[in-house]
């Protein structure tokens, strides 16, 4: 599955939706009941084999926060811009890791390229692509902060 632009993703999800209330409804698994319902963060699944609706809503799951991500580009764009102005500066350059800290860690472990797993042994999985002309800045934004996050600068301020 490939996704050029987020109007592509979101038409998607919203063509799934009912589908995604009925998988809920019929999969054995009740965290994404928990999830839908409490808005519950899913523990990652342990089952060797996944059940088809398991894996529909993984990927509904997976997909929607990708949106939510989408969303906030302008987020990404006006951190980097700030980070231009203090690139120079080792402490600022601390500051501005400090300040935008839960945007970062909110997208760190993020890849364009999704991965559901389908079985463990012998391991499958499904794998989604995302166009990364619409999250350029987010992608730019995350090398940044990951770099200045994980410095031996950072772990010592």
């Amino acid at each position: 599955m490939e996704f050029k632009d987020s109007h592509q993703l979101q038409r998607w999800l919203k063509e799934n939706r009912i589908r995604l209330k009925k998988s809920i409804s019929s999969s054995e698994c009740k965290k994404w009941d928990k999830w839908i319902h409490n808005d519950e963060f899913p523990f990652p699944c342990a089952c060797p084999i996944r059940n088809p609706e398991c894996i529909f809503i993984e990927t509904y799951y997976k997909l929607e926060n990708t949106l939510e991500l989408m969303r906030n580009e302008e987020l990404y764009k006006s951190a980097l811009k700030s980070y231009s102005v203090f690139k120079d500066n080792p402490a600022a350059v601390l500051e501005w890791t400090k300040a935008t800290e839960q945007l970062g860690l909110g997208i760190i472990h993020f890849e364009p390229n999704l991965i559901i797993r389908v079985q463990t042994e012998p391991y499958l999985c499904n794998s989604i692509k995302l166009s990364t002309n619409e999250i350029s800045q987010l992608l730019k934004f995350k090398e940044i902060f990951t770099e200045c996050y994980y410095s031996e600068q950072y772990e010592n301020y």
